[in-house]
């Protein structure tokens, strides 16, 4: 028996964005350091001193990949990532508040792109002005 697939567009934005954000630039490649930084205080809950090149963020995988136990695989160019545990299942649950569906025991999404503006995550502590990920569902 087949299964039927199917894949569809979504976007988020608000505080759920700034947690995906923040789980998948702990991982990016093209982030810089301090870059890297503000974004794991906002996942924290953190006010940080935005540095100017930090204020406006993109944030990219090609593809992340979760199994319902929370082994997930990010997928940077050529180079993937795999995070499991505690990170795993906090990248699982942040992937389905950012609108993420899963089909047997799977969430995977594909071309993950999340804007950030920093300066206005420090300001309003998070909301819909703030941050927004687009992604295609890939199951």
């Amino acid at each position: 028996m087949l299964a039927a697939t199917s894949s569809f567009a979504a976007e988020s934005r608000g505080d759920a964005a700034v947690r995906l954000a923040a789980l998948i630039g702990a991982e990016d490649p093209v982030l810089s350091r301090s870059q890297r930084h503000v974004l794991a205080h906002f996942l924290s809950g953190q006010r940080v001193s935005i540095p100017p090149a930090s204020q406006r963020m993109t944030i990219r995988a090609d593809r992340i990949r979760c199994r319902t136990g929370g082994d997930c695989t990010l997928t940077f160019g050529h180079r993937d990532v795999t995070r499991a545990g505690r990170t795993g299942l906090m990248l699982l649950a942040a992937l389905e508040q950012n609108g993420a569906r899963g089909a047997a025991g799977t969430t995977a999404v594909t071309d993950i792109t999340c804007t950030v503006d920093a300066s206005r995550v420090d300001m309003t502590g998070g909301g819909a002005a703030t941050a927004r990920c687009t992604f295609t569902n890939a199951n």
